[in-house]
């Protein structure tokens, strides 16, 4: 998958990565103030709308977002849903964010859940029952790399002004980013413990409104 962003891309990613490392694991859902200073940090000034020169706004979202959920899924969930207010909020921008956050709340379940896998002999045996938690974890795996493609293919439709193509597509990447986050919280539930999911992963979002009236 890192293919397939630019090199300034893939430098934005990694700056994001190395920053959340550097944060406290589980740190809670910061406040409003924290968000803000989080994306001063990483994108230049959002009340300006100068998101660094080195990504246009929404591939840099979308990779801020992702690492974020990475770190903490409650972090990059509440990313997410406090963008940048001087770029424009439009149900693809939204889908393509949600698709990040979603991949790395895969990734870091994926990490815990596989740790706790490994330690609880899951991977000694090819009988059904471990078997089926090899599968799920290498589901996570890669459900993950297939939203972030996603995400990537939204930005660079929007980037190449194909906006009625990337709201046709946008459609069922939202169903896959629905259905990968529902299945990172079955398995945290399953490998983590309920009272694990329901601390560092956030809760369970309705339909759009798109999806509520197309019914």
């Amino acid at each position: 998958m890192d293919e397939f962003w630019t090199e300034i891309e893939a430098r934005v990613r990694g700056r994001a990565a190395d920053y959340f490392r550097g944060r406290p694991a589980a740190d809670p859902a910061p406040a409003l103030s924290t968000a803000d200073a989080i994306w001063r940090d990483l994108a230049g000034r959002p009340d300006r709308g100068e998101p660094s020169g080195a990504a246009d706004g929404l591939s840099l979202r979308v990779l801020i977002v992702g690492e974020a959920a990475r770190h903490e899924p409650l972090l990059g969930h509440d990313l997410r849903t406090r963008p940048f207010a001087a770029l424009p909020d439009g149900r693809v921008e939204e889908i393509a964010c949600r698709l990040a956050e979603a991949a790395g709340a895969a990734d870091h379940v994926l990490e815990a859940g596989a740790r706790a896998a490994r330690e609880r002999g899951f991977y000694s045996s090819s009988l059904m029952g471990f078997r089926e938690v090899q599968e799920r974890l290498a589901g996570l795996a890669s459900g993950a790399e297939l939203a972030r493609l996603g995400a990537c293919r939204l930005c660079r439709l929007l980037a190449r002004g194909e906006a009625s193509r990337a709201g046709l597509e946008a459609s069922g990447l939202e169903a896959r980013a629905s259905a990968l986050a529902a299945e990172v919280r079955s398995v945290a539930g399953s490998l983590l413990g309920p009272s694990w999911a329901a601390a560092r992963l956030p809760a369970a979002e309705g339909p759009s409104p798109d999806e509520r009236t197309s019914e």
